[in-house]
């Protein structure tokens, strides 16, 4: 956001079908997922790609590709997905781990749940290995289609006047939207009104979000990357050579370097690229996200995530075979804003006590 998305490309508030003629709405010449926009106004490009790819879209009746023009005479149909009994969504109770336990992680941490509740808005915690959003026909979990259940269970072991708000209370908007690698606050809103303040807040610069990372290499100093990026089309972002508006900037500072017997982390195993170069524990801040944020900007000045699969050193972790197995270490620990705060540490249990209280500094104070 960064991992961390302005918008959700939500499957749930879009589901309805829906149809438009191409002529009547000027849509003639455009390609064909910029003019489904229509049907799927509070979707991204993304989303309604996955739409068409997935056959929820036909054009006069037939499948269709994401590029193709529109012509006159047109007919654009949104077909409704097929849903799940309703009787078969399972309980937060009875939900497999989203992720395995693995070395060197807090498996009581790895469970998404509900953080917070402050006023209209109310923070979640998504675990790596977990989808924010649910895009219109895809099957993967996400943290999205959980809230029911997230929310009944935090009402449930709540006790008094905030368990039965908490049960009349709409289901949330999700506002952000992290990484599937990437674990901790995700932030929602109650009302269209506290989801419009939010963004206000963001636009305006007083949205903070503090993250922590493991980059590869040694940062010695503080540093910020003010690189616009380019997101539209593509799997990994761009940066650009122009500056961006202070609100897009990602800073860095660094907290702990490890370095000789510190390398054998009980995370990593001994082919690890970090090796090479070394590691640091680094605090990221942005204050509005785009897509893969974060990674980008911390590549783009020669210290990207360690073994992140696009955007880290040249390796194995590259390779179309192992890059779905790389693990990079990405948290967003600390959201803040005037009159709401939430902070959850990383559930990292392979750092060493100096490193730890140097996240949550970091995270708690953003120095």
């Amino acid at each position: 956001m960064s991992n961390d998305i302005s918008h959700t490309e939500s499957a749930a508030p879009q589901a309805a079908s829906g149809q438009f003629e191409a002529e009547s709405h000027n849509m003639v010449g455009q390609r064909l997922d910029y003019a489904l926009s229509l049907l799927l106004p509070h979707m991204g490009l993304r989303g309604r790609k996955r739409c068409i790819e997935n056959g929820l879209v036909l054009v006069n009746g037939r499948g269709c590709s994401a590029a193709q023009r529109l012509r006159k005479g047109d007919v654009v149909t949104l077909q409704e997905p097929a849903q799940e009994p309703a009787d078969a969504a399972p309980s937060v109770e009875t939900v497999e781990p989203v992720a395995a336990c693995a070395a060197g992680m807090d498996c009581t941490q790895l469970e998404p749940r509900l953080l917070a509740v402050q006023g209209a808005l109310c923070f979640f915690f998504k675990p790596a290995g977990l989808h924010t959003a649910s895009l219109v026909g895809g099957t993967a979990a996400s943290l999205e289609e959980m809230l029911p259940q997230l929310l009944s269970s935090a009402a449930k072991r709540a006790e008094g006047d905030w368990s039965a708000e908490a049960a009349a209370r709409p289901c949330p908007q999700l506002l952000q939207r992290l990484d599937h690698g990437t674990s901790g606050i995700v932030c929602g809103a109650f009302s269209p009104e506290a989801a419009d303040d939010f963004r206000r807040l963001e636009v305006a610069g007083h949205c903070e979000k503090r993250y922590v990372a493991l980059l590869a290499g040694r940062l010695e100093e503080d540093f910020t990357v003010r690189r616009a990026l380019r997101t539209d089309k593509r799997n990994k972002s761009r940066v650009l050579e122009c500056d961006t508006g202070r609100s897009r900037w990602t800073e860095f500072a660094p907290l702990y370097y490890f370095d000789g017997p510190e390398l054998n982390l009980p995370a990593f195993d001994e082919h690890s690229q970090f090796h090479r170069v070394g590691l640091t524990l680094a605090g990221c801040r942005i204050r509005r996200g785009a897509r893969h944020q974060i990674r980008a900007h911390a590549a783009s000045f020669g210290h990207p995530l360690w073994n992140d699969p696009l955007y880290g050193f040249a390796s194995a972790s590259e390779d179309s075979d192992s890059a779905s197995d790389s693990t990079f270490f990405l948290h967003h620990g600390c959201l803040t804003l005037p009159g709401a705060t939430c902070i959850v540490p990383p559930p990292w249990t392979f750092l060493p006590p100096p490193a730890v209280r140097r996240a949550q500094d970091w995270l708690t104070t953003g120095f």
